[in-house]
């Protein structure tokens, strides 16, 4: 069932933004299509890959419609996807793109602590979002060219997150964070945004079930200090699941105020960093029975079935933060349209069962 609707999301598929680069967005349909290919070797999934490649580089590899000048984190996610189309084609296009990729990170405008900025024109940010859209391609980088210094590079940013975004208090991570403390949305005093967004939480859980797999090929020491971190997430977030659907809300600690509703892919993305922390032994072994908890949750809250096609509800379009519509209130993020199959809720549901994928054939062969 999982499989025939990511095969129908590929019969669906349309580039999120059609003038514009890689998006994330597409990225994900990406790395759902690629994780699917090497669980199964259906070559349905790799075809999807190369003729997206196909459309979105030029002959010699350079990525169409793509400005490194934006400095979008945002951009960076689909490259993610080329370590291991290069790995089994061999064509010098996906090197070169994933050099644009990484060139853009050279330059890429820092906070005064040394972490990228979320954007250009979000300048002195740290959004939690960033994290996984930019740090798990940059390590995977350095480990695939063996270039010196990114790791460290990395784990710093990584720090910057757990002193920046954690309010102690909730024991939560806030969804961003201004260094100069300007925005509308930031406290003058912390410079955070004033709440938990589950997407966002999502987001650096991913992050960091990812850079545990990764740093667990170079540095023990890394990979432990990633693995404190997840582990300290999931605590947080804990307390505040539903009982019934094993969900988290859409302001995760806000429950019971009007119009929350429990959220798909924030949920889904836990699920995930859940599953995927057990397989690569970050989290005990009870954290497999949690994020398939949270599966069939989802399942059961917004998952359905009509004349063959499957749609998956209670996901949040987009959200975000600036100086205008977006001020970061509770009531900002439950202004947002909820959709139906919108690939930030699909794309990590199909992750998180990929993982489950994968449990299940090392235990066969084992």
């Amino acid at each position: 069932m999982v499989e025939a609707f990511l095969k129908q999301m590929i019969a669906d598929f349309q580039p999120y933004h059609g003038t514009k680069g890689m998006t994330y967005e597409d990225g994900l349909m990406l790395l759902a299509a690629e994780r699917f290919y090497l669980e199964t070797n259906e070559e349905c999934y790799l075809r999807f890959l190369l003729q997206y490649m196909d459309a979105h580089l030029t002959e010699t590899g350079l990525i169409k419609n793509y400005s490194p000048e934006e400095y979008n984190i945002d951009n960076i996610l689909a490259g993610s996807v080329l370590f291991s189309l290069f790995d089994w084609t061999k064509d010098p296009r996906y090197i070169n793109a994933l050099a644009q990729l990484r060139s853009q990170l050279k330059t890429h405008p820092r906070t005064d602590s040394g972490s990228f900025w979320h954007k250009k024109r979000y300048p002195y940010q740290i959004w939690l979002d960033g994290l996984y859209m930019g740090q798990v391609f940059y390590l995977q980088y350095a480990l695939t060219f063996e270039e010196e210094g990114i790791s460290d590079d990395v784990m710093h940013q990584v720090e910057n997150v757990r002193r920046l975004l954690w309010d102690e208090k909730r024991k939560l991570y806030v969804h961003a964070y201004d260094e100069k403390m300007i925005m509308q949305w930031a406290d003058p005093k912390t410079g955070h945004s004033p709440n938990v967004w589950s997407r966002s939480v999502g987001w650096w859980a991913m992050a960091l079930a990812d850079l545990y797999e990764l740093f667990g090929r170079i540095d023990e020491e890394k990979q432990n200090r990633i693995g404190t971190l997840l582990r300290e997430l999931l605590a947080g977030m804990m307390p505040h699941q539903d009982s019934k659907y094993h969900m988290w809300y859409q302001v995760v600690d806000k429950p019971d105020y009007p119009g929350n509703y429990l959220e798909t892919s924030g949920s889904a993305m836990i699920a995930y960093a859940m599953i995927k922390g057990v397989r690569c032994g970050a989290l005990e072994n009870g954290y497999l029975k949690k994020g398939k908890e949270v599966l069939r949750g989802i399942d059961q809250r917004y998952l359905s079935e009509e004349e063959g096609r499957q749609y998956l509800g209670g996901i949040c379009a987009v959200a975000g933060l600036d100086d205008e519509r977006r001020n970061g209130s509770v009531e900002y993020y439950l202004s947002e349209k909820i959709a139906i199959n919108e690939i930030k809720g699909v794309g990590p549901y199909l992750f998180a069962h990929a993982e489950l994928l994968k449990i299940e054939q090392n235990h066969e062969n084992n």
